[in-house]
């Protein structure tokens, strides 16, 4: 199954609205699709809560716009939460008065204790958003096939999602290890980019050092909790490759908008990373 991945945006919020965006994203207003989330900002659109223009950049970036009032759960919504209005996901339904505008949630990760390189600092994911941090480690253009540099991306968001799926572990002959969900984009030896799914043992991937790591054992356990990945600013897909306990993987925008994509990675020696 695919992860379904909601994002909290750190930015220009005060502690209030970011505790209701976090409610809407996480709980009481989870859209579990694209297409739920596509319908949600078609509905706001008809009922003049969001212009077509906004409409279709939040449909690029897999946004949906939220509300402080309103939600897609209700009237079955958590305790504390400020939500009194059920809030569509599809654009034939009936407008809604008196709704304010909060913010946006993405409609993709590895599990809590994984660490990624955040500042060249290994850090669990809910760790760098609970700490504040504001750039995540990504390989830099510089980079070539036999020295992989690294600079600072601005984060654009945390990525969070409750699930009940079947978690990778990715084991090497040189003792790292992973844990990671089934479409979770991974760089192999060659440099080619798949998903955690198709791994087997006797794959080579790509350390985040270039050294190469051999899978030894890959098991399946089935996980019920929280995962989470990193949205950087940068749309430049080579500034969307990270550092995830020493593999090389993708962040979540390789799950979303560039999941269809034939991407050719071009570092200075020719190594290429073909698409998911």
């Amino acid at each position: 199954m695919k992860p379904v991945v909601l994002t909290v945006f750190l930015f220009c919020l005060s502690s209030t609205a970011h505790a209701q965006l976090s409610t809407r994203c996480f709980q009481d207003d989870q859209l579990t699709t694209v297409e739920l989330a596509r319908g949600r900002n078609a509905w706001a659109r008809k009922c003049g809560l969001i212009t077509v223009a906004r409409e279709a950049y939040l449909n690029s970036e897999n946004e949906y716009q939220v509300f402080t009032n309103g939600c897609h759960s209700y009237p079955a919504v958590p305790e504390g939460s400020t939500c009194t209005f059920f809030v569509p996901s599809v654009e034939s339904a009936p407008c809604v008065g008196n709704l304010n505008k909060l913010g946006t949630c993405v409609a993709g990760c590895v599990t809590p204790t994984q660490k990624v390189a955040f500042g060249g600092r290994m850090v669990p994911v809910p760790e760098a958003y609970t700490s504040g941090l504001t750039t995540v480690s990504a390989l830099s253009a510089d980079s070539e096939a036999g020295l992989l540099r690294f600079g600072e991306q601005s984060i654009r968001s945390f990525v969070v999602g409750d699930t009940q799926e079947d978690i990778f572990t990715l084991e090497t002959q040189e003792g790292r290890r992973l844990e990671v969900t089934a479409e979770h984009p991974m760089v192999l030896g060659d440099g080619t980019m798949v998903k955690a799914r198709t791994l087997k043992v006797g794959d080579t991937l790509l350390g985040a050092d270039g050294v190469k790591l051999h899978l030894n054992r890959v098991t399946v356990f089935r996980f019920k909790g929280q995962v989470w990945n990193v949205r950087p600013e940068s749309h430049v897909k080579l500034e969307n490759v990270m550092n995830a306990e020493g593999f090389l993987t993708g962040s979540v925008r390789f799950q979303n908008e560039w999941a269809q994509d034939d991407y050719r990675l071009s570092l200075r020696d020719d190594v290429d990373v073909g698409g998911l």
